[in-house]
């Protein structure tokens, strides 16, 4: 047992996930040649391991890495703020489109709807076809939902519109954190991951500061007008600086390295093996996610990479075959953990989104605001508590995982990515009963608003947990893992925007968030399970053939 981690007694050390991270803090191996390893500037070994590539994304120059995740970013952002985009303003909305305000949020369910459907498709493309393609269709389509979206004339135009760019939102919803998983190393990959989803919260937050008072004082139309332009932007930078991240390594040799003798999986599972790369430039693979017969490899100019599409695939697989994958990874414990917390933690967050403008803009609750106070507070102290969430979720995600390596003896377990899951337990506990108080009390807006950030804090760090724990735990398979988590996370989303607002009416405010806030703390609990027996979850995993087929 590592740190409280269940040993596996049928792959012992060589589960999928695990690995040395830092040999120099491991006693079994003083004596074991290091020189095969590749490692980074400060000794920290190489994982995955790269290859001897230049195409090898884990090879590409920082700066090529860091124009990808600034444009993947701000397309994040781009996405976060399409979906509430008129959420500070849904009364004025209502009034000017002759519809209802009940209505008009469901138009959000539709859209979240869209996107959970649509990424049953977005992943297995990617697999076959690479990353670049499908953003560049999604980026398309936002853009074509945006202008739509401008000119809408009543609320089934709107509708449509609304639909067409939850499709085109999918690709950042699953696509970005198997993009990080192409391109960085272990022990990079949280604060990248903090940087993505900061865009996104931000995207969210944000939108209503600006927005609330757009519909105010100008016109609803005028947000899809700006929301258009930013994505004729997005589609530009995707072009220039998002090349395919999809790579195919050649196959790998393994060096085994000795357990610790007190073991008591020792004659169980094995030694801990590490990829090795064979550092021969003559026998690398010609790329770009295909191998030739010749062994002689091509390396692509920059403007070469920047073609639509690759002419190669990057899996053998059917394309049907790949998209039941999602419905099987979701029996997958780390999937189905993932998809509880993070589909759970976001969905209350967007239904409380849907519910903010009717709490504020309705005198039956005690306040009676314009849109642009309601963006306000759904907007200014959400966007900071998002700021700050990030800001120390995401180096401390990477530090915290060295450090917890270090004290095992040098090997990594993706388990460690769950620590951060306490912040978000306690964040989210006070954020939720702190909320359903305060905003029964009708009294000051400060608290609830004050409360609200606090939400978005938690979220902030819990996305990170969720994330950084699934792409390290399935690497391989990131885009069809987070497809699940997106799916399910959509559906459930839906069917709570439509659910909601009747829901709040029913039982009123203070018993409708302390329930959501009783049923926040069961499901983060649910972590402590998840890192006990997370290494035999992963072992079964790997050890189910039809899971991963």
């Amino acid at each position: 047992m590592g740190l409280g981690i269940l040993s596996d007694r049928y792959l012992g050390e060589n589960v999928p996930g695990t690995s040395l991270l830092d040999d120099l803090h491991n006693r079994k191996l003083v004596d074991h040649p290091e020189s095969a390893l590749k490692r980074s500037k400060d000794g920290i070994i190489l994982v995955p391991q790269p290859s001897s590539s230049p195409n090898d994304p884990l090879n590409w120059p920082f700066w090529r890495k860091c124009m990808l995740m600034l444009t993947l970013t701000y397309g994040a952002g781009v996405v976060g703020a399409f979906g509430p985009i008129i959420g500070a303003g849904l009364t004025q909305v209502a009034t000017n489109l002759d519809t209802s305000v009940d209505a008009l949020s469901m138009i959000t369910g539709d859209l979240v709807l869209a996107i959970g459907l649509v990424l049953i498709l977005t992943a297995p493309a990617s697999v076959i076809w690479g990353r670049r393609p499908v953003f560049l269709i999604g980026n398309a389509l936002l853009l074509a939902s945006s202008i739509w979206s401008s000119v809408a004339k009543d609320l089934g135009s709107l509708t449509a519109s609304r639909v067409i760019g939850g499709i085109g939102m999918a690709p950042i919803e699953c696509l970005v954190e198997a993009s990080i998983a192409d391109i960085f190393f272990v022990h990079e990959r949280g604060k990248w991951i903090a940087v993505w989803s900061f865009a996104l919260l931000g995207g969210i937050c944000g939108v209503s500061i600006v927005n609330g008072y757009l519909i105010q004082d100008v016109s609803w139309r005028i947000c899809f007008v700006v929301e258009a332009i930013l994505c004729g932007i997005l589609f530009i930078l995707t072009i220039l600086f998002v090349p395919e991240t999809a790579y195919v390594r050649p196959v790998l040799s393994r060096e085994p390295i000795p357990q610790e003798p007190s073991s008591p999986d020792h004659n169980k599972g094995g030694s801990l093996n590490i990829d090795v790369i064979d550092v021969d430039v003559e026998k690398s693979s010609k790329l770009a996610g295909s191998f030739s017969d010749t062994g002689t490899e091509t390396v692509y100019p920059y403007l070469r990479t920047l073609l639509p599409y690759s002419r190669h695939r990057f899996s053998e697989g059917k394309f049907w075959k790949i998209a039941l994958r999602p419905f099987t990874l979701v029996c997958s414990p780390a999937v189905a953990w993932g998809t509880l917390v993070y589909g759970t933690t976001s969905g209350w967050l967007v239904a409380l989104s849907v519910s903010v403008s009717l709490l504020f803009s309705s005198p039956e609750y005690g306040y009676d605001f314009r849109a642009g106070p309601v963006g306000l507070i759904s907007g200014v102290g959400p966007f900071i508590a998002a700021i700050l969430g990030n800001a120390i979720a995401g180096p401390l995600s990477d530090w915290s995982v060295t450090w917890l390596s270090r004290r095992n003896n040098g090997v990594y377990e993706p388990e460690f990515r769950l620590f951060m899951v306490i912040p978000l337990l306690l964040a989210t506990t006070i954020g939720w009963f702190g909320w359903a108080i305060s905003a029964n009390m009708q009294e000051l807006w400060i608290g609830p608003a004050i409360f609200y950030s606090l939400l978005n804090f938690g979220q902030a760090v819990g996305s990170i947990a969720v994330v950084s724990y699934v792409v390290d735990a399935h690497s391989n398979y990131a885009p069809e893992a987070f497809a699940t988590i997106n799916c399910i996370k959509n559906l459930f989303t839906f069917g709570l925007t439509y659910y909601v607002v009747p829901w709040l009416t029913a039982q009123g405010v203070l018993r409708t968030f302390c329930t959501i806030g009783g049923i926040n703390i069961w499901v983060c609990l649910m972590t402590i399970p998840m890192y006990v027996y997370g290494k035999r979850a992963r072992s079964w995993v790997h050890r189910t053939p039809w899971m991963l087929a």
